[in-house]
């Protein structure tokens, strides 16, 4: 928990330091206010850290440093937070807020604007310099605290020293803060791409996040095709309609033909949703009603979308790096068939669908269903012989599915090849597409992700994502 308060300390000093200069007009009651704030944040970690710390460190420090007016000026300006933030901040309405910004507006413009932006300690270094200080002046303080403050002034000066040794042998950056491993509620499901795995609430569906090609006018350039809301429910949403507060995890893939520039009005989700391979910075930065907060995991930028930082920085926690995701699903791709041990009984099956759209092969989504869909998926080849062989590549292209039957001794993995629309198995065993033979593995991301097969195949529709256009 310590260690926690400790990183997270140290990333936002900075941005702390630049508020707390706007809001007193001066670097060392600056240095003092933020310390302070800092120091009642640490005390009272354990129950801030169940909310949301950034808030809760500037609640102290506005009210301790500033009038109302003032400090709803400087949020505004400085944080760029709207009135309904502002006002979780002062601890007032938001009509109360938007009466402030006018009264400190007003006052300003007398005095000359002290609400500068620009950082006078300097970038970068500036947190640590003020969490290396030793000199802490208890002089200035009312007489009739003395003893407690110069007892709490040590103890922030041991604090900020230790904060300061974090981040220095984590050698993390300032401003930037890294997450500890979280545990998920055991309802969360597993969602991975591109060897990024994540854990987010089983009723989040899915949809799209933003994705390059030069299509959006240029080689290589950013755009949208459905990035800002669901397009699938998922099966635990028992709503009975996908809307814009469906939450989601989004994928750089087309889910609508109707695609915008990167930027545009309507890019970015309104709810609680996940983009992997966002184009976002490292960071959180507010968007409308949430906040879009990035990690980098490896590689890949990983943000999600909400107005809840405890949701946030749960879902965050649970991103790492894998070789085989948590459904059973190598991030290299499966390309051909592979035989199982002989009499395989299944217990689940891995249903992982992997993408060559981005130009290299990678796991775009998986999935896992237990054993009674694996069995029948097993029954439903057995019962139909298999079709006459069609021609099939040798190695699948575009979009395809492994399916991997799990049993004890090993896996038989199986591909659902989209451009033959065929199931293929070892030994040139092939089973055409039709209801009996996808029912027990499609829909949900599938129907999300992957296209509908090229050739003429009746009663797949509400498995398969629609061919668009």
């Amino acid at each position: 928990m310590v260690e926690q308060y400790d990183e997270w300390a140290a990333a936002r000093t900075p941005t702390l330091l630049r508020l707390g200069r706007a809001l007193t007009g001066d670097a060392h009651k600056a240095e003092d206010a933020v310390r302070h704030a800092l120091a009642r944040t640490r005390d009272e970690w354990p129950r801030v850290v169940r909310g949301d710390p950034d808030l809760e460190v500037r609640r102290v420090l506005a009210r301790s440093c500033a009038g109302r007016g003032r400090a709803a000026v400087v949020l505004r300006r400085t944080e760029g937070l709207s009135d309904a933030e502002i006002a979780d901040v002062l601890g007032c309405s938001e009509s109360a807020v938007r009466r402030y910004v006018a009264q400190g507006t007003a006052t300003q413009g007398h005095r000359g604007d002290t609400t500068s932006d620009a950082d006078p300690l300097g970038s970068g270094t500036a947190g640590v310099a003020l969490l290396e200080r030793q000199d802490v002046d208890v002089a200035r303080e009312p007489r009739r605290r003395g003893r407690l403050v110069r007892a709490a002034a040590l103890a922030v000066v041991l604090l900020i020293g230790g904060v300061a040794y974090v981040a220095h042998q984590s050698r993390t950056p300032a401003g930037v803060i890294t997450y500890p491993s979280t545990d998920a509620p055991q309802t969360w499901r597993y969602e991975s791409y591109g060897g990024v795995q994540v854990q987010v609430p089983a009723q989040w569906g899915w949809g799209g996040a933003p994705l390059r090609s030069d299509i959006f006018h240029g080689k290589d350039s950013l755009g949208t095709c459905g990035s800002a809301t669901a397009a699938v429910q998922s099966e635990a949403d028992d709503s009975s309609y996908v809307s814009t507060a469906t939450g989601f995890t989004g994928r750089p893939v087309m889910m609508s033909d109707l695609c915008m520039s990167w930027g545009s009005d309507g890019t970015m989700p309104q709810g609680d949703a996940l983009w992997f391979a966002s184009p976002l910075e490292v960071g959180q930065r507010v968007e409308g009603p949430v906040v879009a907060e990035t990690r980098a995991v490896g590689d890949q930028h990983v943000t999600v979308f909400s107005a809840h930082a405890a949701l946030r920085r749960q879902i965050l926690g649970t991103a790492r790096l894998v070789d085989t995701d948590a459904n059973g699903c190598p991030a290299q791709p499966v390309l051909r068939p592979a035989s199982g041990p002989d009499g395989l009984d299944p217990d689940s099956m891995s249903v992982c669908a992997y993408s060559q759209d981005s130009g290299s092969s990678l796991l775009l989504w998986s999935g896992r269903v237990p054993r009674r869909a694996a069995q029948e998926y097993v029954d439903a080849l057995g019962n139909g012989s298999s079709s006459a062989p069609v021609s099939c590549p040798a190695a699948p292209s575009g979009t395809w599915v492994a399916l991997g039957l799990h049993g004890d001794g090993g896996t038989r993995w199986d591909l659902a090849d989209l451009t033959c629309a065929r199931i293929r198995a070892t030994g040139g065993d092939q089973w055409p597409l039709t209801r009996a033979t996808v029912s027990d593995w499609a829909g949900g991301g599938v129907a999300a992700y992957v296209p509908q097969p090229a050739q003429d195949s009746p009663g797949l529709d509400g498995f398969f994502h629609p061919i668009l256009g």
